[in-house]
């Protein structure tokens, strides 16, 4: 089996290296490709219409999509030529163009009756009064397109809100931004479940690093085994499958009455996942995708 990974290599090369170490061990011919060395040709066959560092290239039998919500136009075009080719790419072009914009995946949620916190997207200038009465202080701000919890703020008062949104009108950045309700039940505390061909191999609790709310590994939170409760499996899996996602890491927010979905990532990092729940996902991802020729 041929098996190509696309993956710019910049922050999951631990990520990378382990899946190739994992098909390779799957009897697997594996090859990392950088999205951004394509060359697409559309002509009257499209399948020979794929050149990578200026070669053509034979078209494999499975793509690994390790990218997530910085990626490009161009990158998602690479993506869909080879889906026009016929060959299966994990996850979908269309299931990762969704999940990169947080609105649209609190929207597509909500829709399915998933629980998430309550979110508006704000426009310049601020209408304060407004955020105040629907989603309240304290808060959390994000950019629309993020990840590793980067773009992300907490605003404990309104005047911290107003402060940080002056900052932004000011420097130019007048663009899309959420507000979002801030869960406080558990501060720095927060659920990754990995789901992998529609099953949840596992949970792990993560906690922010002292002096920050964000619990992301990447950001310096540390982690630890959760067990998967009925209400945690049907909330992931209903999340991924709504937004078509096979391979993917669902954040989940303890709330009085259970959880509420934060985000869905479908390029999940697992190095956290694999050094504090002693699972190995890059074995799991190997053959789930295997399973799919």
């Amino acid at each position: 089996m041929t098996m190509l990974i696309l993956s710019k290599q910049d922050r999951d090369e631990h990520e990378t290296e382990r899946l190739v170490e994992s098909f390779t061990n799957q009897g697997c011919v594996v090859k990392v490709c950088n999205p951004n060395d394509f060359d697409l040709i559309v002509d009257g066959d499209l399948t020979k219409g794929v050149n990578y560092q200026g070669e053509r290239i034979e078209l494999p039998q499975m793509v690994l999509v390790r990218m997530g919500a910085g990626i490009t136009p161009f990158q998602l075009a690479v993506i869909r030529h080879l889906e026009q080719s016929g060959v299966t790419c994990i996850n979908s072009s269309n299931s990762i163009e969704i999940v990169k914009d947080k609105l649209r995946t609190s929207q597509i949620l909500s829709r399915n009756k998933i629980a998430i916190p309550n979110t508006m997207m704000v426009r310049f200038p601020i209408d304060q009064f407004l955020v105040a009465n629907n989603i309240g202080f304290p808060c959390v701000v994000k950019v629309v397109t993020g990840s590793y919890g980067e773009g992300v703020y907490l605003c404990e008062k309104e005047k911290d809100f107003k402060k940080l949104m002056e900052l932004i009108d000011n420097l130019g950045g007048k663009k899309s931004i959420l507000v979002q309700e801030y869960m406080g039940e558990r501060p720095g505390e927060d659920l990754r479940v990995l789901v992998i061909g529609g099953k949840v191999i596992g949970a792990m609790k993560r906690t922010a690093p002292e002096g920050d709310f964000r619990a992301n590994i990447s950001s310096g939170g540390t982690g630890c085994p959760y067990p998967v409760t009925e209400e945690i499996e049907t909330m992931a899996l209903s999340t991924a499958g709504c937004l078509g996602l096979e391979i993917a890491g669902i954040d989940l927010l303890f709330d009085k009455a259970g959880f509420r979905v934060c985000e869905a990532n479908s390029n999940p990092g697992f190095k956290g996942f694999e050094t504090y729940c002693e699972i190995d996902v890059a074995d799991k991802i190997a053959r789930y995708v295997r399973s799919k020729t």
